[in-house]
């Protein structure tokens, strides 16, 4: 049990080395040896593990060369999107970053729409009273779990099931991107006003002002974390 956890343990620092770009796709990993001494284990451990990347689709084995990362972009494999959903790396590579940002943008954006046409009275009040928590977090950091919930809400209010499990799906990452943003730029006076435009927008049945809305309130965060990669 022990040494399965260290395994577990190896693979995931591996995973996410290679979602924070620190291992690029085409370069070759460090020899077992090495990894084996940097994170104190043994070398058959790492033998094992770097078996089950490569079954994951993380990793090439050459013969008598070594591991390197495969192209888990466009050659990714359901469990690689898996480890890409509770990824708790500080940083993402930059492209992939991206992608995830397109990818909320697409499903917040036609969920807003959708809401702006489905969600009850009772659902709107549930979203401005998260607006008023995020209004009067006493520290940037306090409007997380806040702001999460209404974006999370903002999903299930679409009626389409799929599109509120795949947000829920990828939580554990989004989390982690809405406080590192909450960390490096904290407006909370402008989250609150898209935030405030966004159910207002809802409210009216305005599904073009809702998606458009919905887009403001994701780029806002977005550009703060840009500051990353570009500091």
């Amino acid at each position: 049990m022990k040494q399965e956890g260290l395994k577990k343990s190896f693979v995931h620092s591996i995973q996410q080395k290679i979602f924070s770009g620190e291992y690029q796709i085409g370069q070759q990993l460090p020899p077992e040896r090495e990894l084996a001494q940097e994170l104190g284990v043994s070398r058959s451990l790492v033998n094992t593990g770097i078996l089950e990347l490569a079954n994951q689709g993380f990793v090439r084995i050459i013969p008598r060369q070594g591991s390197i990362v495969a192209d888990y972009k466009r050659n990714g494999t359901l469990q690689v999107l898996s480890a890409l959903m509770s990824c708790d790396s500080f940083r993402l590579d930059y492209s992939l970053f991206c992608d995830l940002v397109d990818l909320r943008i697409l499903i917040e954006c036609e969920c807003a729409r959708l809401a702006s046409l489905h969600a009850t009275g009772g659902e709107i009040e549930t979203l401005h009273v998260l607006t008023h928590c995020i209004k009067n977090a006493a520290h940037p950091l306090d409007a997380a779990e806040p702001m999460l919930r209404f974006h999370y809400l903002l999903t299930q209010y679409s009626g389409n099931a799929i599109y509120a499990m795949t947000y829920k799906s990828f939580e554990t990452t989004i989390s982690r991107l809405i406080r590192q943003h909450l960390t490096l730029a904290p407006d909370i006076p402008k989250s609150v006003k898209l935030h405030e435009s966004l159910v207002r927008s809802i409210e009216a049945h305005d599904a073009e002002a809702s998606a458009q809305n919905a887009r403001l309130c994701i780029l806002h965060g977005t550009n703060a974390l840009k500051k990353l990669y570009h500091a």
